[in-house]
């Protein structure tokens, strides 16, 4: 009986982790920056291995647990 609460709850957490979200925030809004700052961005994010998007309108959303290497890369 142990070891079945034990595996029960090894899968639960494992499924649990898999199944999280991201959630990402705007590093660099389109509407208030130019289009060479945002290239910009894009280059040194890319370059430093952060996990960025880039939204419909044109923004650079950088993911929530990255923003920390995000200011270290791009300050």
């Amino acid at each position: 009986m142990k070891k079945l609460c034990i595996l029960f709850t090894v899968i639960s957490v494992l499924l649990l982790g898999c199944s999280q979200e991201k959630s990402y925030n705007v590093w660099v809004d389109s509407s208030t920056q130019s289009q060479e700052t945002i290239d910009s961005a894009i280059k040194r994010l890319s370059k430093a291995g952060v996990d960025f998007i880039i939204d419909e309108n044109g923004s650079v959303l950088v993911n929530e647990k990255e923003m920390d290497k995000a200011v270290m890369c791009c300050s």
